[in-house]
């Protein structure tokens, strides 16, 4: 993929992701969106941030409050961004589940 191709996927994905939290009351989980990375504050202030890797064309997501990070690579195939270690993890579909978890709200838009 080229340099241009993958800023043009990050730029939906956060976009996508951005626009699921429309409806969300900020007071329990809020995102904000700048240069190719993301921040998601929930309630009890933990963050998740999203972050683009263009060297290795790669989506991070880490999760501070969990101690966990993944990292994405874009699958051409299925046109979603999937984790580098072969286990199957979606992002949009982590994220999702993660925010009902920790924040008990539904993203139904991801």
């Amino acid at each position: 993929m080229t340099e241009a191709e993958y800023r043009e996927k990050i730029k939906k994905t956060l976009d996508h992701i951005e626009s699921a939290f429309e409806g969300v009351d900020p007071d329990l989980a809020e995102c904000e969106q700048s240069l190719g990375s993301m921040t998601i504050t929930l309630a009890d202030r933990s963050r998740c941030i999203l972050s683009a890797q263009p060297s290795v064309r790669q989506l991070w997501l880490a999760l501070a409050s969990k101690g966990v990070a993944f990292h994405f690579n874009f699958d051409s195939v299925t046109q979603k961004w999937m984790d580098d270690k072969g286990k199957g993890i979606e992002i949009l579909s982590y994220l999702k589940s993660f925010i009902k978890e920790a924040a008990h709200v539904d993203l139904d838009a991801l």
